[in-house]
């Protein structure tokens, strides 16, 4: 049993479980949503919701959605409570709160399901294309030397044209008759356009490559984060509402045990396509990127 300033104290810093595997929660792991004390007289609660960092509301998945719902859901319920009564205490998140508890089970499941998916493309995919990533693990970096090595040429005087003139040579829509004319102006410049249109086709032909096996690595990674997110707001509600202790601590063991898998998932590349930074030229130009 719990009082409401005890409620307070704990909701307001709240560290859920996944928090014991040395997890920053102010990065992947942000709680989905909190308890905030409205009145430090009367006691009052409020449900409010987090968005999680990088997040866009027009691309929830599934699980997203279902937690962003239930705790919508939840909020309106504590509204009404709040405006029939003038409070909401924790006598009625007691109440209120246990009715939503399987719809946060349901959401934890959906992230659990995205991330075993993904888990299997990336490995099926893996399996499939290994040859190629590993002969483009070791020419990507040279044809970024090479590059790295022709930009160092360039001028600080030179610097900002010549990076526009690279992002229009090597977008698509440029017309064969216009690149012609970009190569001769950069002709000054040994290698540089030549070395900068190889790195972009490589780069093309990656993303088509390896374009599932990505896919597959970020929704693994979006799932678990998702999941130690909700498993961190549902056990955190089952602590303030006097649930079963057995309920709560097979939650936390849960939450340490993706945890652990999720510290390992992020250790595959956030992009198959980012340069070495050993590699980068060593005097700054616009990114090289089709428009």
């Amino acid at each position: 049993m719990h009082s409401s300033e005890d409620f307070y104290a704990q909701a307001s810093t709240a560290e859920p479980a996944i928090m014991m595997a040395k997890f920053d929660p102010e990065t992947m792991l942000k709680m989905p949503a909190k308890f905030e004390k409205t009145s430090a007289q009367t006691g009052d609660f409020v449900l409010t919701q987090a968005q999680a960092p990088g997040a866009q509301q027009n691309e929830l998945s599934p699980a997203e959605k279902l937690i962003s719902e239930t705790i919508t859901a939840a909020r309106k319920e504590l509204a009404e409570r709040q405006a029939k009564n003038g409070k909401v205490d924790a006598a009625d998140l007691k109440e209120v709160m246990p009715k939503y508890f399987p719809k946060m089970k349901e959401a934890i499941t959906l992230a659990d399901t995205q991330a075993a998916a993904g888990r299997k493309t990336a490995a099926d995919e893996y399996l499939r294309v290994k040859p190629d990533l590993e002969k483009f693990a070791v020419d990507f970096p040279k044809a970024f030397e090479r590059f790295g090595k022709a930009s160092n040429a360039v001028t600080e005087a030179d610097g900002e044209s010549v990076g526009s003139l690279l992002s229009e040579l090597v977008e698509s829509k440029t017309a064969a008759a216009r690149k012609a004319e970009i190569r001769k102006e950069l002709a000054k410049y040994p290698d540089l356009a030549d070395s900068a249109e190889a790195l972009n086709k490589m780069s093309t032909d990656a993303e088509a490559k390896f374009g599932k096996l990505y896919k597959g690595v970020e929704d693994m990674q979006n799932g678990l984060a998702q999941g130690l997110a909700i498993r961190g707001f549902y056990v955190e509600s089952l602590n303030q509402t006097g649930a079963d202790p057995a309920e709560i601590e097979k939650v936390k063991n849960e939450a340490k045990a993706v945890a652990q898998i999720y510290i390992r998932a992020m250790q595959a590349p956030q992009t198959l396509f980012m340069p070495p930074e050993d590699l980068q030229p060593k005097k700054p130009l616009p990114p090289l990127q089709r428009a």
